[in-house]
């Protein structure tokens, strides 16, 4: 058996390894550390399992938060309406339990990021019940249609929609995860940026076929070393590439310029970082709520599915263009993973490859740049 009760300091640590592993997403490190809090605080703990650990033909559903940048008109529609619903996402499970007529075993996460892993092991622990040892992304990713269920044809629908306002939705069918990313995300603007929603009901053998393993697993430990490393004052990057013995450096040098734009539920910018080795290298990193394409010296450079991930390079912690992580002359490090292989196939790629992103990115004036 390979269940394992996490301790709250496993939990804070999952938070620090997922925030370098979200590419930049994933959620708010506040709210989670606030649900650990909640959650050890009244007795409770999370507790993570393997696949392995279920029955077959066992139920589980993935779950998570989307959301994201919204305009001020947007921010207006819920201008002093109260709060009604504290657990959007719980509630979100019961009403996709209740449209099904059966109980979820276990719950997964949408992508790997300091929220979003959480969630489902928040979710689980009030449920008295676990969190799957893994995720349908391997990074965090802009929209819940990028998924690996997608890839094995695992339909997104039906699912479930909740608003802190106590909105309530089920949708039945869909034409497609395109159609459902465009629906959960239209009601995150409605709602002041975020929802929760429970989405693609699964047998277990369905989810042996789509999930991306024991990436909990590798995020509490990648973030307990880096912890250690900081309390050791010992090297935190190098600590990085020992943990992830399949990552590499392919960058380092200080921020020169950041952009962000909030509307359409996204997150959207640009991250320009000038090279410290004097060789006048530049890189810049766009990002659609996580990191997504680069150029180095305006040629293209490392892209999604491949995860990108920008860490302060004296701690070593993960950065996030949602909060004030990019200010001038701070000196940051940029490594990389290849893709999971369940990303590598040309389906999967014109799901999360760079082509599925040039349409947004062409509103920065520099699609021209991708030869496709």
């Amino acid at each position: 058996m390979t269940i394992r009760k996490l301790s709250k300091r496993d939990a804070y640590d999952l938070v620090i390894g997922a925030k370098i592993l979200a590419c930049g997403g994933g959620g708010s490190e506040v709210n989670a550390l606030e649900h650990i809090d909640k959650t050890y605080g009244i007795g409770m703990n999370f507790t993570i399992a393997d696949l392995t650990d279920f029955q077959s033909n066992d139920n589980i559903c993935i779950i998570g938060m989307v959301g994201g940048g919204i305009t001020e008109e947007d921010k207006k529609l819920v201008e002093g309406k109260a709060i009604v619903e504290n657990k959007p996402m719980f509630s979100a499970v019961k009403e996709l339990e209740l449209f099904l007529g059966e109980e979820f075993s276990a719950f997964i996460a949408t992508e790997l990021g300091p929220y979003n892993s959480v969630v489902p092991l928040f979710v689980a622990a009030q449920m008295g019940k676990v969190a799957i040892n893994g995720d349908c992304c391997g990074r965090s990713k802009p929209k819940i249609s990028i998924s690996t269920t997608r890839v094995k044809d695992i339909p997104i629908a039906p699912f479930s929609i909740v608003s802190q306002y106590g909105d309530i939705q089920l949708v039945k069918t869909v034409a497609d995860d395109i159609r459902g990313e465009l629906i959960a995300r239209t009601s995150s603007r409605l709602s002041g940026g975020s929802v929760g929603v429970a989405r693609c009901p699964m047998k277990i053998k369905e989810a042996q076929q789509a999930v991306i393993p024991q990436t909990l697993s590798l995020a509490i430990e990648l973030g307990k070393q880096v912890r250690i490393a900081n309390e050791q004052k010992e090297q935190p990057i190098q600590t990085i590439l020992d943990t992830l013995t399949d990552a590499r450096v392919v960058f380092t040098g200080k921020v020169k310029d950041f952009s962000r734009t909030e509307e359409g539920g996204f997150t959207s910018g640009e991250i320009v970082l000038d090279s410290l080795n004097g060789k006048n290298h530049e890189l810049k990193v766009w990002y659609q709520n996580e990191y997504l394409l680069s150029w180095l010296n305006n040629e293209p450079f490392v892209t999604c599915p491949d995860g990108i991930y920008i860490v302060d390079s004296k701690t070593g912690y993960g950065l996030t263009p949602w909060e004030n992580d990019y200010k001038r002359n701070r000196e940051v490090t940029v490594l990389t993973r290849d893709a999971p292989e369940i990303w590598r196939t040309e389906k999967a790629l014109q799901i999360f490859g760079p082509r599925a992103f040039t349409k947004n990115w062409s509103a920065y004036k520099r699609a021209s740049a991708f030869k496709l």
